[in-house]
């Protein structure tokens, strides 16, 4: 038997690894490729920022905008028969008297505000009182001079809020000539609305418009009122009383029918930088004519009464007030729109400023509660409706009531 020969091995292939060469091209091939797609991601992510800067600011340019317009058409709505509608007015501030917001619904059908909003501070709702007055921004002067009533018998305070705008210097940024536009309503903190504003070349910013017809004038449109007016300040208390400065003719302030705006905004940087102009004229139908009452007819009737109850726990005293519908609010003139609550202690010498006020709805009776109360002492309350001219009726009394001590 032959013996079987082993089957011979091929010879072993040795193993060939990377050069130092090889390995320095692949590493760079590696990094040119990321760099690439590192370039090309940071340009597109540079590319989306300042696209959506630039949505920002045009979208914010446009709010701007569009509150400038919208409250400054609203001035003078709701003032009062003697509350100044236009308060002061520079080449860079204007301050007006509008009742722009409530966060009461006055009732179901009618409220005097231009917007409802139930989340307002009350701060920002309601005139200014002399006890809480401002400075105006650029102005020099202290507002109010007076406090404003809706009705001359008994104090109930005007809805017409102060609202100011300014363009003020910019101190964030480092361009030089760097506006924004900044708002405040009463003793509100002020707002930024805009920034990277700048004048429209010797434009400024704000000019006025008035009806020189008032004067003689034969043109019947509008005149600008002349640079060396301004400032156009309201510094007597009581609209359309002599005198007021910073005019030929005195009471020129209350004559003012329109603003016009001006001012440009960039938008963008570098090579995408644009200049955005804004200009327009801003009437203001309020300040036309004097204010007209809504007609609503004769002193309102409650014919009523108010009843005053002690509730609650020993360290937890209220009163609770309960009404029926005024005579005139479902019947008569059907033209009641709140209830008006005073407070008082026994024996003072007068009701002092309402308590709290309550929109009419189409409820039959009504309830509030006073929880301000303290024990050891004993309140009268007062009750009055109000009408749209707004008219008051008669104070009806309540019966009264000592708080227990714990």
């Amino acid at each position: 038997m032959t013996p079987t020969t082993p089957l011979a091995r091929a010879p072993r292939t040795p193993r060939r690894g990377f050069t130092l060469i090889e390995m320095l091209l692949a590493v760079t091939i590696f990094s040119l490729v990321i760099s690439a797609a590192f370039g090309f991601l940071l340009a597109q992510s540079r590319s989306f920022r300042r696209i959506g800067e630039r949505s920002n600011l045009v979208q914010n340019m446009r709010f701007g905008r569009d509150i400038l317009r919208q409250e400054l058409r609203a001035t003078g709505t709701n003032v009062t028969d003697e509350q100044p509608m236009i308060v002061f007015g520079s080449d860079s501030v204007f301050a007006f008297n509008a009742d722009l917001t409530t966060n009461v619904e006055d009732s179901v059908a009618l409220t005097g505000a231009v917007y409802v909003d139930p989340f307002a501070p009350d701060s920002q709702v309601s005139a200014l009182r002399q006890s809480a007055s401002i400075s105006i921004p650029g102005a020099g002067m202290t507002y109010p001079l007076a406090d404003y009533s809706q009705n001359p018998l008994v104090f109930i305070n005007s809805d017409a809020e102060t609202v100011t705008f300014w363009f003020a210097t910019d101190t964030s940024t480092s361009t030089s000539g760097d506006f924004m536009l900044v708002r405040q309503v009463n003793r509100s903190a002020p707002e930024v609305l805009l920034r990277n504003v700048k004048r429209r070349g010797s434009l400024p910013f704000f000019r006025y418009w008035y009806d020189a017809s008032r004067y003689g004038a034969i043109d019947p449109d509008l005149q600008a009122v002349p640079v060396g007016w301004l400032p156009l300040m309201k510094n007597t208390p009581r609209r359309g009383v002599m005198p007021d400065t910073g005019t030929a003719t005195t009471t020129r302030i209350d004559q003012v029918r329109a603003v016009e705006v001006n001012y440009e905004v960039e938008t963008g940087t570098g090579s995408t930088a644009r200049t955005s102009l804004v200009n327009y004229m801003v009437p203001m139908p309020n300040t036309a004519k004097p204010r007209l009452r809504r007609i609503c007819g004769r002193v309102p009737l409650f014919g009523n009464a108010l009843s005053a109850v002690v509730q609650g726990p020993a360290n937890n005293r209220r009163v609770q007030l309960s009404w029926g519908a005024a005579t005139d609010q479902t019947t008569g003139e059907q033209d009641v729109i709140r209830y008006v609550i005073w407070r008082r202690e026994v024996g003072a010498p007068d009701w002092g400023d309402p308590h709290v006020t309550v929109g009419a709805t189409t409820a039959t009776t009504y309830t509030t509660i006073d929880a301000g109360v303290t024990p050891g002492l004993q309140y009268e309350y007062a009750i009055a409706v109000q009408d749209c001219t707004p008219n008051v009726s008669g104070l009806s009394a309540s019966n009264q009531v000592t708080i227990p001590n714990p």
